[in-house]
């Protein structure tokens, strides 16, 4: 069970000593990752240890910058920044959370571990709400227990089901060799994987039924998916004001559902009044797109409304 310095406890055993001391030999290397403020060699340094792990833990205690608490599994290809750095996709992260208000009801739609989710109930306050939506069981495990972890935040709702365009029962993949936010309703024949039942709904049906108000944030990475969810989503855009969407659109998982990332720009962009800023990561910029090439790659993509743009121009200038 979490302690309440975000470690692991086992009530039943004393972890064994080889366990002990693996997770010293990760906490002392992250006390250099995490304080150092030389940027330079810190993702090759974790990396490197990691190597030298053979068992790497499922569930240590991390810590985010800004202090939230994390249950990290260091096997999912993906929790080893929070552990080692506290952060994670951090330029995405510094805009999403200035784009929060508080009061605002968030949806986190792929919330696989629970970074977004938590960094949106941090910001939208004791007053505001997210809903948060992870299909794969032993993810949403581990969304379940960081989400325990939470203080002082909004109200969190997590689901373990997929938002798409009907209600079904659809099998969803997830791949041995890949990350875990690679889980995907599209089959990968390159890949060895799991399958898992995976219960599905709109998110139209999803509100209605909920009597949830006007939404004003959305996270969507779903592996290709993100069409199938819009269709279900029309709800979004007959709103007072239409949501900002935080979206994930590449064409390597696009591709696998039959259609391009542009088609996404296009959809969001025939139902609502948008600007569309592509997320360079690697240069830390915002660049305003009308759309993508088809044979573009794409990117994640920040879809600014109209009725939202005097309150986001500030933060979305510092970055163009």
């Amino acid at each position: 069970m979490p302690t309440s310095n975000g470690s692991v406890s086992n009530t039943s055993s004393t972890p064994p000593a080889q366990h002990r001391f693996r997770d010293l030999f990760l906490r002392t290397i992250r006390a250099y990752t995490f304080h150092t403020p030389i940027a330079k060699g810190k993702y090759r340094l974790f990396q490197a240890a990691l190597q030298l792990v053979k068992d790497k833990p499922t569930s240590i205690g991390a810590q985010a910058k800004d202090g939230r608490r994390f249950i990290s599994d260091l096997t999912t290809g993906m929790e080893e920044m929070v552990f080692f750095l506290g952060e994670y996709e951090p330029f995405i992260s510094s805009i999403a959370e200035r784009l929060v208000r508080k009061g605002d009801i968030c949806l986190d739609v792929g919330a696989n571990f629970g970074w977004y989710s938590t960094l949106m109930a941090r910001h939208a306050g004791t007053e505001g709400q997210v809903h948060s939506f992870e299909p794969v069981p032993k993810t949403f495990a581990q969304l379940e227990r960081n989400i325990e972890l939470l203080s002082d935040a909004a109200k969190v709702t997590i689901n373990n089901l997929a938002l798409g365009d009907r209600d079904a029962v659809l099998k969803i993949n997830f791949f041995d060799d890949l990350t875990s936010g690679h889980a995907s309703f599209a089959a990968d024949d390159s890949h060895p994987s799991a399958t898992f039942d995976c219960e599905m709904t709109t998110l139209d049906k999803y509100l209605l039924n909920r009597n949830i108000g006007d939404v004003a944030f959305v996270k969507v990475d779903i592996e290709g998916a993100e069409m199938m969810f819009l269709q279900g989503a029309e709800s979004l855009f007959s709103q007072h004001e239409e949501p900002i969407f935080l979206m994930e659109m590449a064409l390597a998982q696009t591709s696998r559902f039959g259609y391009v990332p542009d088609d996404l720009i296009k959809f969001i962009g025939e139902r609502g009044n948008y600007d569309f800023y592509k997320v360079d990561e690697v240069k830390r910029r915002l660049q305003l797109i009308e759309g993508f090439p088809s044979d573009d790659i794409g990117a994640n993509v920040f879809c600014i409304p109209a009725t939202a743009a005097d309150r986001t121009r500030p933060v979305i200038a510092e970055y163009l």
